[in-house]
């Protein structure tokens, strides 16, 4: 194995993403990366209280002014979502999903949308803010890695109770494309299942090498390519893509949800009780053994794009000197362990699972 990784290193990597077809044209909302602003309107008192115990949408309204804004006011539908940040009483504020009109959006800045995630901030405060600048760059670190991978457009959202019943609020957040989307810029279609309806044998093994060596390089330890809560839609904190809805093999597995990370190192992580380390900082591999034979390949690939990656850290004007710097030391401390052959060993193949 040894051998095969020094030989990876000098290129190997076109396996791990031989199997990507060109993009199609993505909808305007994600084909810029500029910052948005957006106002919402909606009973944000109503909608924060019933949070914790329900998705139940209410009326809403939005409205995107500024650059590539069109100033008009569209009514949607804006619910409550997640499963932590919603319901275990660790925030203020819960993500939320825009369900929009598409007939009502043609010839918009929206057009080709439906349903939207938007990540908000889980409290107020400048560290709160840090927090969603760094989930939002892992999402385009992931891209830098692979189309295969959700886009993001980060947003100014004002937020604006329609019952006056609470002060605007103001916050950085970002929006996440929807996963049909993602699918179809990929020549691909989503796959819905229920956990454990495949294994992880169905799934492409260079995409999922791909996926587990992201995770690892994250500190990320809540996701999983199979598995998820019961009941709902497979998996932890991903998606399956496949060659149609239908498919049942060669699936890939895209990853979604980077806050539980040591990258972003939120103060409200919640550390899996079979893991035996003292915070999320502390990476350890989750990847499958029966994918140890594209670790060359996927480390080749992941050094290739190391200083893309690390450009995104240091270009991120939102992030202060002391966030960028540590979080550019984290990923670093990934790099030097996958240039490093005993450590690959020791801290990656003989972790693996199954």
């Amino acid at each position: 194995m040894l051998g095969k990784i020094r030989t990876a290193i000098g290129g190997l990597f076109l396996t791990t993403i031989a199997f990507i077809t060109p993009a199609a044209a993505q909808p305007r909302l994600f084909s810029e990366e500029s910052e948005i602003q957006l106002l919402i309107e909606a009973p944000f008192t109503d909608l924060v209280r019933a949070a914790p115990r329900s998705t139940e949408s209410f009326d809403g309204a939005v409205t995107w002014s500024g650059a590539g804004g069109d100033n008009a006011r569209y009514d949607i539908q804006v619910s409550p979502r997640g499963i932590s940040r919603r319901t275990r009483g660790i925030c203020s504020f819960p993500p939320l999903r825009l369900d929009v009109d598409q007939s009502a959006m043609r010839g918009t800045p929206w057009r080709g949308q439906n349903r939207l995630k938007l990540v908000t901030m889980c409290r107020s405060g400048d560290r709160y803010e840090q927090m969603i600048v760094l989930e939002m760059l892992a999402y385009r670190m992931f891209n830098e890695i692979t189309p295969v991978s959700f886009n993001v457009r980060p947003a100014r959202v004002t937020y604006r109770d329609a019952n006056g019943r609470r002060r605007d609020e103001t916050q950085f957040n970002f929006l996440i494309e929807d996963v049909s989307d993602m699918a179809r810029r990929n020549d691909r279609r989503a796959v819905e299942v229920l956990p454990n309806e495949v294994s992880s044998s169905q799934l492409n093994p260079a995409a999922a090498a791909r996926v587990t060596m992201f995770q690892f390089m994250l500190g990320n330890l809540d996701w999983d390519m199979t598995e998820g809560v019961p009941g709902e839609e497979c998996c932890h904190n991903g998606k399956l893509i496949g060659a149609g809805a239908e498919a049942r093999s060669d699936l890939i597995p895209v990853p979604y949800d980077f806050d539980m990370t040591g990258f972003v190192d939120p103060p409200y992580a919640l550390l899996p009780a079979e893991v035996n380390i003292s915070n999320l900082r502390q990476r350890v591999y989750r990847g499958l053994c029966r994918h140890n034979d594209q670790a060359p390949a996927t480390i080749a690939h992941f050094q290739a794009r190391r200083e893309a990656i690390l450009a995104l850290i240091d270009g991120e004007t939102r992030l202060s000197d002391s966030r960028r710097r540590t979080a550019r030391q984290f990923i670093e401390g990934f790099y030097a362990i996958i240039g490093d052959p005993e450590r690959v060993q020791n801290s990656i193949i003989r972790r693996c699972r199954g």
